[in-house]
């Protein structure tokens, strides 16, 4: 998704070494294909446009105080954060809900394991 909200078919063409028409046409293709990822990501830009931040499955906010900037390379960048943070910001609660109620668990329980990293979605038990 990256890659085509961010730099569009000539950054799809430079990354993947083929023909601006041919990323044109994998764009084209995908967004025919998935056209619910190209509604989320209109609305999410829109509800961040309108309210100024955007959130996750939580609630947790991420404030975007540039969306609304004049300057396309700012406002570019409060759209691609508009975009992931509530994506990425729901991973990251859900592990740290994970990380919390797996304490708890290993706390009343027999067990002898100790949570000792997290390393993105995964936690990392040692016996």
């Amino acid at each position: 998704m990256e890659l085509f909200t961010d730099k569009g078919a000539f950054g799809l063409a430079d990354n993947l070494g083929i023909s601006r028409t041919e990323a044109k046409e994998i764009i084209d293709n995908y967004k025919r294909e998935f056209s619910g990822i190209q509604k989320y990501m209109d609305d999410t830009i829109n509800f961040a446009r309108e309210n100024g931040y955007v959130q996750t499955l939580m609630g947790r906010k991420r404030w975007l105080r540039d969306i609304n900037s004049s300057n396309f390379t700012i406002r570019g960048f409060a759209e691609r954060n508009a975009i992931n943070s509530p994506i990425q910001g729901t991973a990251a609660d859900m592990i740290k809900l994970a990380m919390i109620k797996t304490h708890a668990a290993l706390q009343n329980s027999p067990f002898k394991s100790k949570m000792i990293l997290q390393v993105h979605d995964e936690l990392v038990l040692m016996y």
